[in-house]
């Protein structure tokens, strides 16, 4: 039971370093935010829902997504700005 427990705080862990990277990091921030998304969707599955870790991958999950969101709008800025000027 620890060993599963444990596997699952790293994949928390390893969600919330990756959604943290994918916030500053413009042209490949997209990638590390869906792999962190993945890595939070498949530790918050096996999680207990009152686990004090599970805040790592909910915020790494929320990271991850909002790193996504910001690389798909700096794209569509860019192609609007080289299509229009």
């Amino acid at each position: 039971m620890r060993d599963v427990r444990s596997k699952q705080e790293t994949n928390a862990i390893i969600s919330l370093v990756l959604g943290l990277l994918s916030l500053p990091v413009p042209l490949i921030g997209w990638l590390l935010g869906m792999i962190a998304v993945s890595y939070a969707r498949r530790a918050m599955k096996r999680m207990v829902p009152d686990d004090p870790k599970r805040w790592y991958a909910t915020l790494g999950m929320v990271c991850g997504i909002i790193g996504i969101v910001m690389d798909i709008g700096i794209v569509i800025v860019a192609l609007i700005v080289f299509i229009f000027l």
